[in-house]
């Protein structure tokens, strides 16, 4: 049978890996110590260091910070759309007594109706860009 350098190339990977078989690993020698430039082919590859040619393997909790990060997100999202909803019916706040109904907020005190509503917004504003990030990644 003859045995072309494809492969040859093939089984050179597995008896590099050392998975090869016996009969393979006696077929790369057989022909490495018959041509001399093959042999120098096996030699440049056991010389490749192949730990420093990968990459660095991510960490093993990885999966936890991103699962972490994601909570975070979703609950600052959260937090913004009730911060957004508290701060803008705050000032329209009442009470009623025999005498009617009267805003505790709205009617006395227009600087801070102003001030919460400022807010408000903010918590919105927040409660959108934080939204549409969550969209971009598909949750």
């Amino acid at each position: 049978m003859n045995v072309t350098d494809d492969v040859l190339n093939d089984l050179l990977t597995l008896y590099l890996a050392g998975e090869a078989s016996a009969d393979t690993r006696a077929l790369i020698e057989d022909r490495a110590r018959r041509e001399p430039a093959f042999a120098a082919r096996l030699a440049a590859a056991r010389a490749v260091d192949l730990a420093a040619a990968l990459p660095e393997a991510p960490p093993r909790d990885v999966e936890l910070q991103a699962l972490a990060r994601t909570r975070q997100t979703l609950f600052l999202r959260n937090l913004f759309w009730a911060g957004g909803l508290f701060f803008a019916l705050l000032p329209l706040v009442f009470h009623v007594d025999r005498n009617g109904a009267e805003f505790l907020i709205l009617g006395r005190y227009a600087g801070l109706m102003w001030a919460f509503w400022s807010i408000a917004a903010a918590s919105w504003v927040a409660y959108y860009v934080i939204g549409r990030q969550v969209a971009r990644t598909g949750l």
